[in-house]
């Protein structure tokens, strides 16, 4: 059933493997002739990785040299989970590693879901969603390097429901956490010194590097863990290596995943749909010290996941009803590319810089997706990418000043092929036209630093310049399956669209104590259109088109925050703060009839009834707080030592309104209900043992549907009101139970109990879109079907160990 060579791709992977063994023997035979040279002069090493130094030393030129970010007092709200804490709490997929996060989380949709997709699209998720923005407005990036774009339906058919604006292939598919050592999460507009624009917020996956695990008096590491997850049934086996000295070091990262689909509820009426997936990642990654002033790192990445769904197959129309029958199947494949070289620069006495940070990177990927329908059709649908670019920042402190500046470049190409054959009654078109976009970027700031009454008072002026120029390109390709368009027609329509934006920030921090700031900051951002609200599809089968306007401008938002950071007392750690984000431009897709509408289709073919535009519609707002606190109970009772409690509460509101007549402010379904985090934890001041009961809250919400915008004739009558329902999704608690016990000094067992209690519940982004049922048929009422489908697995477990030298 599936048209793929296995042969062929586990001999490639194997290869992969293979290289990268090699390559780990090499650094740590490397590191085993100079360790030997170097015994005489370190002292005992640490046993395991969770106690390996990773401080930057110069006592003595032969000690090794580790380098890591300064860690500044900076403003804005920003989080790192760890790689020990991802394990700790049971995060081992995209979607699960934010499980306690009040305001970050991830959506997406199950397989076979029929909610804002068509048949062709993968289920999974889409993006993470921060503080009420989701999927493209979220930059997610390895080392720096973003990710692709989630992009619109796989195919282009009017049961696809593109007015919906849903995304087919998000960007759930692409990441191993366990490649990861750490993951930060910087909420709200990106700082300026991000190379990749977003107006919601940045998540950052940091790759393990020899520097966690290696230090002047720990010359190798050898680590393996296994895990098994019952949701669904999943396998995981890890590697990780290192080994080197003050030279030369490196390392070698090794996954390896099998599962199935992720169940959902024992009580639900509908099973999950059958699945079964197995995923491969290699990293390898080498540090030279070449020269007293110059550091090289070069990586390697490779990840490859393989899923294999079976789903129903729907019949019908709304105005009909629908019947559910036949299976359909869907083979997916994801795979990602990644090299990069990276220099760092210290040199003596120089006036422009104290450091120089420079990277040259390339990414590939890959999204190839394959159905098979009962008609039978066979359907290859493809999103592939293509990054390459540089990055390079500089610092200098002079007095009371710390400057940084820098420039960045890349380009992406994406092509998006579809095939197909078999018995279809309309040829489907190519779902997107291939796209070449660059962006350019330059950034400059200051962070000035005054003493005002025995405490640091800091004022911290910067500004951002981003450049976009976006392209279509094979526009043959995107017209072969129509008579009604040519590529010069095309060509026209489309165009180029070029674009620059100025972002400025400004920050105020004030230290109240050495370890308790108060800030206070502004930044602008801006959000440049993608690929897929630029150049969208003919689908001249069903007589529709998808466009963006002519006119279409860049999002941009006006950003404000104050909050406080740090050590409260002694024993209380806080972090608290308050935002208001201001949103115009929101590019949102509005449904045309060319016959009501002739002004939106005077460049438009003939052929052509309806078109879906990408336009400037929307204008928003969003604010919130939110708040994380620990305590650490030993401090003030001696007997409580080890104890812990934590506390984490994450609210939002938030609302648009489009541009159209009589139209007011709606609530925006993206911006989740509140939630709040409550735990105890016990750890064995030895680390011998510990254990943690975590309860987490989320209120209830129903979404409104603004689908009276997106159909809007644009005749001077008001917006009508929508008669949509959604349903209402209920507010839920659930409780989770992890502890870990060290077996010895190099092994450890850890373990966690989810959804404790057997909740039945449903998560509010993933579910927010589907009707409300008017029946309990799960074989006619699509509605019903979906509700049961998404709901949240039960009571689960996973198991794990980890064996350390």
């Amino acid at each position: 059933m599936y048209l793929y060579n296995k042969g062929i791709r586990i001999a490639r992977l194997n290869r992969i493997i293979l290289t990268g063994v090699l390559s780990g023997t090499a650094f740590a035979s490397y590191a085993t002739q100079s360790g030997t040279d170097a015994a005489s002069r370190t002292a005992s090493s640490p046993s395991t990785a969770d106690t390996a130094k990773s401080n930057a030393t110069d006592k003595q030129s032969e000690t090794m040299t580790v380098y890591s970010p300064k860690v500044e007092k900076e403003a804005g709200s920003k989080t790192t989970i760890s790689a020990s804490d991802m394990q700790k709490e049971g995060g081992n997929d995209f979607a699960t590693i934010m499980r306690y996060q009040p305001l970050i989380s991830a959506n997406g949709s199950a397989t076979g879901t029929s909610t804002g997709k068509s048949s062709y699209d993968r289920g999974g998720a889409t993006g993470y969603n921060v503080r009420g923005l989701e999927a493209n407005r979220v930059s997610i990036d390895v080392d720096g390097v973003e990710l692709p774009a989630a992009t619109d339906r796989a195919t282009s058919q009017s049961s696809g429901r593109s007015q919906l604006d849903t995304y087919g292939i998000g960007r759930g598919d692409y990441l191993d956490p366990y490649m990861y050592g750490s993951v930060d999460i910087a909420s709200g507009a990106t700082d300026v010194a991000n190379t990749n624009n977003a107006l919601g917020g940045a998540v950052s996956f940091r790759s393990k590097s020899a520097n966690d695990y290696l230090s002047a008096d720990k010359h190798s590491y050898f680590g393996y863990q296994s895990d098994y997850d019952s949701s669904n049934r999943s396998w995981h086996n890890g590697i990780t290596a290192a080994g080197g000295d003050e030279t030369l070091r490196g390392i070698i990262v090794i996954s390896r995943r099998d599962g199935n689909e992720t169940e959902n509820h024992h009580s639900a009426t509908v099973d999950s749909n059958p699945a079964n997936w197995h995923s491969n990642a290699v990293m390898a990654s080498g540090i030279w010290q070449a020269t007293d002033s110059h550091q090289l790192t070069a990586t390697l990445d490779y990840y490859h996941k393989t899923n294999h769904t079976q789903f129903p197959t729907w019949s019908g129309s709304s105005y009909t009803g629908y019947t559910r029958g036949g299976t359909s199947y869907q083979q997916n494949e994801s795979r990602r590319y990644g090299v990069s070289l990276a220099d760092r620069w210290t040199p003596e006495n120089n006036s422009v810089f104290d450091v120089l940070n420079t990277k040259l990177f390339y990414t590939k990927t890959e999204a190839h997706d394959f159905t098979y329908e009962t008609t039978p059709t066979w359907t290859w649908a493809n999103y592939d990418t293509n990054t390459f670019g540089f990055e390079s920042s500089a610092s200098k402190e002079w007095r009371n000043h710390r400057f940084s500046y820098g420039l960045n470049a890349r380009q992406t190409s994406a092509e998006r092929p579809l095939t197909q054959s078999g018995t279809t009654d309309i040829a489907l078109g190519q779902p997107q036209a291939d796209s070449k976009i660059i962006n350019i970027g330059a950034f400059a700031q200051d962070t000035v630093t005054w003493d005002l009454a025995g405490h640091d008072f800091s004022v911290v002026p910067g500004v951002r310049f981003a450049w976009q120029h976006a392209k279509p390109e094979n526009l043959d390709r995107l017209m072969s399956n129509n008579s009604f368009v040519s590529a010069e027609e095309a060509d026209s329509l489309y165009g180029t669209m070029t674009d620059a934006k100025v972002l400025p920030s400004l920050s105020f921090l004030y230290d109240i104590k050495p370890d308790l700031t108060a800030y206070l900051q502004y930044k602008r951002a801006a959000q440049f259109p993608t690929a897929n609200q630029m150049y969208g599809a003919w689908s001249t089968g069903y007589s529709y088109a998808i466009l963006s306007s002519p006119d279409l401008e860049t999002e941009t938002s006006d950003n404000y925050e104050m909050g406080l950071k740090g050590q409260l007392v002694e024993g209380v750690t806080i972090g608290a703060a308050a935002f208001y984000n201001n949103y115009k431009n929101f590019i949102a897709i509005t449904r045309y009839s060319c016959a009501s509408s002739p002004s939106k289709c005077s460049n438009v073919p003939g052929g052509i009834s309806t078109i879906y535009q990408y336009e400037n519609r929307d204008k928003a707002y969003i604010y919130g707080g939110e708040l994380s606190a620990k305590f650490n109970l030993g401090t003030w009772f001696g007997q409580a030592d080890g104890f812990s409690t934590r506390l984490a509460f994450g609210y939002t509101q938030g609302a648009s309104k489009s541009s159209y007549s009589g139209d007011k402010y709606i609530d925006l379904e993206s911006v989740p209900p509140m939630k709040a985090i409550v735990g105890v934890a016990y750890d064995d001041p030895s680390q011998l043992y510990g254990a943690a009961l975590t309860a987490t809250f989320n209120k209830g919400k129903q979404a409104t549907s603004t689908d009276t915008r997106k159909s809007y004739n644009n005749s001077g009558s008001d917006v009508a009101e929508s008669t949509t329902e959604y349903m209402r999704v209920p507010g839920y608690g659930v409780v989770d139970l992890t502890a870990y016990y060290r077996l010895s000094k190099n092994v450890k067992i850890s373990g966690g109990v989810y959804n404790l209690t057997d909740r039945k519940y449903w998560d509010y982004l993933s579910s927010r879109n589907i009707e409300a049922p008017t029946s309990t048929d799960a074989g006619t009422d699509k509605n019903y079907y979906d509700q049961q489908l998404a709901i949240a697995p039960g009571r689960t477990f996973q198991l794990g160990i980890n064996v350390d030298f």
